[in-house]
C-alpha cells in the first residue's frame, strides 16, 4: 500500500480518483477508468469518508466526461499533436484514452503529487511527467519546442487561485503561445468562498477555499485578444439524470441554472 501525505489543495486529487473509480463499478457509467479501481485500492486513505457526496461524485464524472470528449475531438484533427495536463495530480486520464498515439503527452504537478504519481502511474516513451507549478512557465517551452499542435487540460485547479492569478496565467499563455488550444473546468459562479457548502470538499483540508470564478465565460475575452472562447458546456445538462432531484429542477430557473452551473470551457489561443 501507498500511503497518501497529501495537504492542503493536493489531497483533492483523491476525491477525483474516489470519483472515478466508483463511476466505473457501475452500469449506466459516464466514464469507465480501470485504472482509477487500481490506484485507489493501493493508497492508504480514508476514501470512505466521501461517501455521501453523491453530488459531487456525479459532478466530477460529467467533468471528466466532457473534457474526455473534448481531446477526442482535438487529437481527431490533430492526431500529432502535443498534450500537456497541468495539475494532473494521479489522473489516469492517458491510459483512460487509451494511450493515444500523439508526438507527447506531458503530466504537470508539483514535486508531491508527481512523487505520488511515479508510485502509482508508469511513464513512458510518449508520456512523461513534469515536476513544476503550472506557473512557472519552463514547461511552455518544452511543449513548444515540438513545434506540433499543442492542446493544455486544466481540471479541477483554476478555482483554487486567486482571480489576479489566473488573469496573470492566461496573460502569459497568450504571449509564450501564438498557437494553443486549453481545455478546462469553470466553478460555479456562486460557490467562490463557499467550499463549506462543498459535498466532497468539507471532508478535506478545512483552510482550502475556491476563489475564483466568472459568471460569464466571454469575459476573458477581454483579458487578452488572443484569447477566443470556442465551446462552453454547461453540466446540468449532461449528467443523464444523475445531479439530485432538486437540483434539477432548480437549474430550470435561468438564475440558478447561471450561477450554480460548473462549465466546461474551451478556449484558443490565436494570433
Amino acid at each position: 500500500m501507498v500511503k497518501s501525505k497529501l495537504t492542503n489543495v493536493s489531497e483533492t486529487m483523491l476525491i477525483t480518483l474516489w470519483a472515478k473509480a466508483e463511476e466505473t463499478k457501475r452500469a449506466d457509467a459516464l466514464l469507465h477508468d480501470e485504472k482509477a479501481v487500481e490506484i485507489m485500492e493501493k493508497i492508504e486513505y480514508d476514501f470512505s469518508k466521501f461517501s455521501k457526496a453523491k453530488f459531487s461524485q456525479a459532478g466530477c464524472c460529467v467533468r471528466a466526461s466532457l473534457i474526455d470528449a473534448e481531446i477526442r475531438d482535438f487529437l481527431y484533427n490533430h492526431p500529432d499533436a502535443v498534450v500537456i495536463q497541468l495539475g494532473a495530480g494521479i489522473d489516469a486520464r492517458y491510459e483512460r484514452l487509451h494511450r493515444p498515439s500523439v508526438t507527447h503527452w506531458y503530466d504537470l504537478d508539483i514535486e508531491d503529487a508527481i512523487k505520488l504519481r511515479r508510485q502509482l502511474l508508469s511513464e513512458s516513451e510518449r508520456n512523461t511527467y513534469i515536476t513544476s507549478s503550472m506557473f512557472d512557465y519552463g514547461w511552455t517551452e518544452i511543449v513548444k519546442s515540438h513545434g506540433k499542435p499543442i492542446l493544455i487540460i486544466i481540471e479541477g485547479v483554476l478555482m483554487y487561485f486567486e482571480p489576479e492569478k489566473i488573469k496573470a496565467f492566461f496573460h502569459e499563455l497568450c504571449t509564450r503561445f501564438d498557437n494553443a488550444t486549453i481545455v478546462f473546468d469553470m466553478l460555479a459562479f456562486a460557490l467562490v468562498g463557499h467550499s463549506g457548502q462543498h459535498d466532497s470538499l468539507r471532508k478535506v483540508d478545512k483552510d482550502i477555499e475556491f476563489k475564483w470564478s466568472l459568471l460569464n465565460t466571454r469575459d476573458m475575452e477581454a483579458w487578452n485578444p488572443k484569447i477566443k472562447l470556442e465551446k462552453e458546456f454547461y453540466m446540468s445538462k449532461y449528467d443523464h439524470g444523475r445531479f439530485p432531484f432538486v437540483f434539477r429542477m432548480l437549474y430550470k430557473i435561468p438564475y440558478f441554472f447561471r450561477h450554480y452551473n460548473q462549465r466546461v470551457v474551451k478556449l484558443v489561443i490565436k494570433t
